[in-house]
């Protein structure tokens, strides 16, 4: 019994840490938290805009969008002691397509454990894990089609539980300057038993639109975006996000997260540098409003090459 409390007080400690808005059957509920610090400034509004490893979590249609390889790693001070890092490779080969791979880990720092009567049995520690693989391709000018498998873990005290599921995507680029589309469903299938108790993983469905105003050349890029994501126990949350860039080198951000509980105003950051023609830098910074919970830090760097 006592391990069932810890499982129990470490899953309520995860639920805390999205705010979700509505109590769900889901577990791994850290798959509601967003990946990279571009996506964080702009509220999350990344269907359309998703590219490189980080489309795996958002839209693995994505992946095929990126025509050069890229390395990115992003590192998220969530609550109190909750930390999130992604690291993520994805690699374009030309007439084939694009290849992505992802892994994820969220440290909890030390829990209470308390027994049935409430008396402190001692600190436990709980962690969870994401792996991605996943595949894209354009197959028109218009329409580029991906799909992926992921690995989900959690380990409370020592106890663990582990499940796969899969992912699909697309990403369309209309006859329409500057329009981007894209929708995609994720977490699919997949059931992780704790002890004798087992629930499914959070499924997301996202759909999304970016439209690139059509004024400042080269020197001015201005995006806005739009999504709606629903997850297998909450309601529809909408996520609306805007981007500046000046020179394609120093980039403004600015987002508000719809129909949450806590979340809702976020802005960024985003510095890029080209050491050659095919060599690139880059470095975002996210922040993110959770209401009486405080504040979400987020710190991405990435390569292209």
């Amino acid at each position: 019994m006592r391990k069932k409390i810890i499982a129990l007080a470490a899953g309520l400690a995860v639920a805390a840490t999205v705010l979700a808005a509505d109590a769900g059957t889901s577990t791994a509920a850290f798959l509601k938290i967003g990946v990279g610090a571009r996506a964080a400034g702009m509220g999350d509004a990344a269907a359309a805009l998703a590219e490189g490893p980080e489309a795996l979590y958002w839209n693995p249609g994505g992946l095929a969008t990126l025509e050069r390889r890229n390395v990115s790693f992003t590192h998220n001070e969530w609550l109190t002691d909750v930390r999130y890092e992604y690291l993520g490779v994805s690699y374009p080969f030309l007439n084939v397509g694009a290849f992505g791979f992802a892994a994820g880990r969220v440290s909890m720092g030390e829990l209470t454990g308390r027994d049935e009567q409430g008396n402190y049995t001692g600190d436990f520690g709980a962690s969870d894990m994401l792996l991605s693989l996943g595949y894209a391709r354009r197959l028109w000018p218009i329409l580029a089609l991906g799909a992926g498998a992921e690995y989900v873990s959690s380990k409370i005290e020592n106890e663990s539980a582990g499940t796969f599921a899969g992912m699909l995507g697309a990403t369309v680029t209309p006859p329409v300057p500057g329009l981007t589309a894209g929708v995609s469903a994720g977490h699919l299938g997949g059931k992780m038993t704790f002890i004798d108790e087992g629930d499914p993983l959070p499924m997301a469905l996202r759909a999304g639109a970016a439209y690139r105003l059509p004024f400042g050349g080269e020197v001015h890029k201005v995006t806005l975006a739009v999504d709606g994501v629903k997850f297998r126990d909450t309601d529809v949350y909408v996520n609306s996000g805007a981007e500046y860039w000046i020179y394609d080198t120093v980039a403004v951000r600015a987002g508000y997260k719809a129909r949450y509980d806590e979340e809702g105003i976020t802005a960024g950051l985003g510095f890029k540098y080209d050491t050659t023609q095919t060599l690139t830098f880059g470095a975002d910074y996210a922040y993110g409003d959770l209401g009486v919970f405080g504040s979400a830090q987020r710190i991405s760097v990435g390569i292209l090459f």
